[in-house]
């Protein structure tokens, strides 16, 4: 059956495009962990995210939104606008969006620890919004991930109600991560005030901006 044959390509094409997703989203926010850790050591500052800090990160906050875009549905069309497999997963545009995400990101996050810290905040709570920038960023730059080649606003972020759901309990997660006692002990954290729990959301937005900056500077000059 023909038709068949035509479904099966098209949920070929997308299950392919969901694990260019995945890698991006994955290794992106691994940059971020290196770029900041090794940042600290060279600075010879403290380490601005702990060990079982980064485990929480990517087992109970990332882990979420990167099984949800298994059942991701795409919004590319691409069973009618098809496009060549090269046989490399990390093709340019792939390459380019981890770099644009996780050097732009890394970069960033590391100056604005270096930043608080000689601005004469405490310790533990620069720490504190360190750890819950970059755990809430990962999660919600994931709306933006959903296509590696279309603006966020020129289609429905949340139509992936499973990215939804996992964004939602990642995000929840977090939040008891620094206001819970328990986990302010596991963690060490400490609660963020009103003003620092806004700039939490604030940096999530700029990385959400950085990669519609990136898809739009790849389509516009680097894409043939």
């Amino acid at each position: 059956n023909y038709e068949t044959i035509v479904e099966a390509i098209a949920q070929g094409r997308r299950i392919l495009d969901n694990i260019k997703k995945v890698i991006v989203y994955l290794l992106s926010t691994s940059l971020d962990e290196m770029f900041l850790v090794g940042g600290a050591i060279l600075a010879g500052l403290a380490l601005p995210i702990s060990a079982i800090q980064i485990l929480f990160v990517n087992f109970f906050s990332d882990s979420f939104p990167a099984v949800a875009f298994a059942f991701d549905k795409g919004v590319d069309n691409l069973g009618k606008n098809p496009r060549k497999f090269s046989g490399n997963l990390l093709d340019p545009r792939i390459r380019f969006m981890l770099l644009a995400i996780g050097t732009t990101t890394s970069a960033f996050l590391f100056f604005l620890y270096w930043f608080l810290l000689n601005s004469g905040f405490k310790p533990e709570i620069v720490r504190t919004f360190i750890f819950t920038s970059f755990a809430t960023y990962s999660l919600l730059v994931a709306f933006s991930l959903r296509s590696l080649h279309r603006s966020i606003f020129t289609y429905n972020p949340f139509s992936n109600l499973y990215l939804v759901g996992g964004i939602a309990v990642g995000v929840g997660l977090t939040m008891l991560s620094i206001y819970l006692p328990l986990f302010n002990k596991i963690l060490d954290t400490t609660p963020l005030p009103l003003s620092w729990l806004i700039g939490v959301f604030a940096f999530g937005l700029f990385n959400i901006l950085a990669v519609e900056f990136g898809k739009f500077v790849y389509n516009k000059f680097l894409s043939k």
